[in-house]
């Protein structure tokens, strides 16, 4: 019934002015509300959206990813983020974000069909990378 309807990830944010400059300019996201807005959207592939509201001081975040992106390149991505100034989750932390090979960058861990890594946005929410591998076909 909802197949035909794109869906949105709602956030919590206690700065939307930090989300904001964190989702523009570390994730390159567009932005597709005004900066006075109280929800804060950006725009990501293939016409989806993540958007930010703000959320009571007592907030904490939990420890698992609210939002996933499908991801190519997750290598070169990760690189990419770390120099604009994100923050990963360790892999060494355990529970969801343990696993992979060893020896493997400390940022992205390989589940084998999955590539995985983990960042934390400005607000404290974990955000999930994801490459999937292509299954071979004999």
């Amino acid at each position: 019934m909802l197949d035909r309807f794109p869906v949105t990830a709602v956030l919590p944010a206690h700065d939307l002015g930090r989300a904001r400059r964190f989702y523009t300019e570390v994730l390159g996201l567009q932005a597709t509300a005004d900066p006075e807005d109280e929800l804060q959207s950006f725009r990501a592939g293939d016409g989806t959206l993540v958007a930010l509201a703000e959320a009571p001081a007592d907030r904490v975040p939990v420890a698992y990813p609210v939002a996933s992106f499908a991801v190519r390149g997750i290598d070169e991505l990760v690189a990419g983020l770390k120099e604009r100034g994100a923050g990963f989750v360790p892999l060494s932390s355990g529970g969801a974000y343990a696993g992979g090979d060893e020896g493997r960058d400390p940022d992205v861990a390989n589940f084998g069909p999955v590539k995985a890594a983990f960042l934390r946005d400005s607000e404290g929410n974990v955000l999930a990378l994801n490459q999937v591998s292509r299954a071979k076909v004999s």
